[in-house]
């Protein structure tokens, strides 16, 4: 019995960065889930892998300013899941 398109669709969870003067940041790919459900219960407890991201870009911005290049602050973290089949117009591959 052929699998349908709906049982082999998968969701993946990203983190979009907004950065200070309403720049949009980069976005990282977390996971990826088999139902939408499991990817919104990754995201409402993403609050570690904020934390990461947070300090990450904290150590990058320093690394930056350290040779003379200006990098916004971060201001927000946003974690989203979305199809897998949307996240290549996401992350703009």
């Amino acid at each position: 019995m052929p699998l349908s398109y709906k049982a082999m669709l998968e969701f993946v969870l990203i983190a979009v960065l907004h950065l200070d003067g309403d720049i949009r940041g980069p976005v990282s790919l977390i996971d990826i889930y088999p139902t939408m459900q499991e990817c919104i219960e990754g995201a409402v407890t993403a609050q570690d892998i904020v934390y990461d991201i947070t300090r990450e870009w904290h150590v990058y911005r320093d690394e930056q300013r350290s040779i003379g290049n200006e990098v916004p602050s971060l201001i927000s973290i946003g974690m989203l899941c979305k199809p897998m089949s949307e996240l290549q117009e996401e992350i703009q591959i």
